[in-house]
């Protein structure tokens, strides 16, 4: 027969019985406690993720998206959260074509096999059809030595491509505009002064013939004086054209050094040829028919030149000797009648 609890033992299992509910009560608030708190904390770093404008993103080790911002889901997506979240790059075929996603996929199995960072640029079609740059920063999410996934950072860098793009097209333009003459478009004195050292080194390296030939435009002077300097400019242009259009090969140039003077560079097969080329040209000037009475005996204008020929390429050649051998030859063309060739082989 079961023992009858006295009165004070009634009350004191009561009074444990209290405790224990109490205890419990307080376990239960500290629970909804520290879940209020934790909801909290999630709400919050999902609004401060949300505020950011760079699309952010979270993929587990399955390439899964786990979570992302707004900047991802409605700038890249063009959708809500709630359809990219537990979704792959796979199962979003309707926004994501699946040869950019295979790319995406295989860059995210860079990071799962080999965690770490991992920095990319590439264009990104956005929701609104616009083509933008994104550098993407993304990096290995660890746990211990656990691999969870992968997260990843996306920077547009648009505006700044095409700044870099157009400062690039500016360095080049100014470039040219440096090595170019203004008038012609030929190139000027200093691009001459760079390249004929250079061609000096290839005709010795590989035992070609060069030529170099300073060109005059006979009794310019007068041609200004009759005719104006429009006019003057306007035959500069013509000849400048004709002299371009001569050159037949690549490594061939054509300087305007200044005024009426312009320089050839060219490689031939030989002296024979190296004549012909030019004395064509000569040629070629005269046949153009610009009007210039005043030009001694010529009643369109003419030009004159003097060419040296490098053959003997074992012996060092000097840029500034060669010039000043050129010249001379040009200055004795100069005094004995113009529109005329004279050459010497060095």
């Amino acid at each position: 027969m079961k023992k009858k609890l006295t009165y004070q033992e009634l009350e004191a299992q009561v009074v444990k019985l209290e405790s224990k509910s109490e205890n419990l009560q307080r376990q239960l608030d500290l629970a909804n406690q520290i879940t209020s708190e934790s909801l909290r904390s999630k709400r919050l770093l999902q609004t401060l993720v949300d505020t950011i404008p760079s699309p952010l993103f979270y993929k587990n080790t399955d390439g899964v998206y786990q979570q992302c911002n707004d900047a991802f889901a409605q700038t890249i997506l063009g959708i809500d959260k709630d359809k990219i979240i537990n979704r792959s790059l796979f199962d979003l075929s309707e926004y994501i074509p699946r040869e950019l996603a295979e790319i995406f996929y295989a860059k995210d199995l860079l990071l799962l096999n080999n965690p770490g960072q991992q920095v990319y640029d590439t264009s990104v079609k956005c929701a609104d059809g616009s083509i933008r740059i994104f550098t993407f920063y993304k990096a290995s999410v660890l746990d211990e030595q656990q691999i969870l996934g992968v997260v990843g950072v996306m920077l547009d860098v648009t505006e700044l491509e095409n700044k870099k793009r157009e400062l690039l097209e500016n360095n080049r333009r100014l470039e040219r505009c440096s090595l170019t003459d203004p008038l012609t478009g030929l190139y000027n004195r200093r691009k001459f002064n760079a390249v004929f050292p250079d061609s000096l080194r290839v005709a010795k390296r590989h035992h070609r013939l060069l030529n170099f030939a300073i060109i005059d435009i006979d009794n310019f002077k007068k041609f200004n004086d009759n005719y104006g300097h429009v006019a003057g400019d306007n035959a500069l242009v013509i000849i400048s054209n004709l002299l371009q259009n001569r050159l037949l090969r690549a490594d061939d140039y054509i300087f305007r050094l200044g005024g009426e003077e312009f320089a050839l560079l060219f490689y031939a097969d030989d002296e024979i040829a190296a004549s012909q080329f030019v004395n064509d040209i000569r040629l070629a000037v005269q046949g153009l028919g610009i009007q210039h009475k005043e030009n001694n005996g010529y009643s369109c204008v003419t030009i004159s030149l003097g060419m040296v020929t490098v053959k003997d390429t074992d012996k060092d050649k000097d840029m500034l000797a060669l010039y000043e051998m050129a010249d001379k030859l040009l200055y004795k063309v100069k005094n004995s009648g113009k529109n005329q060739i004279l050459a010497k082989l060095v």
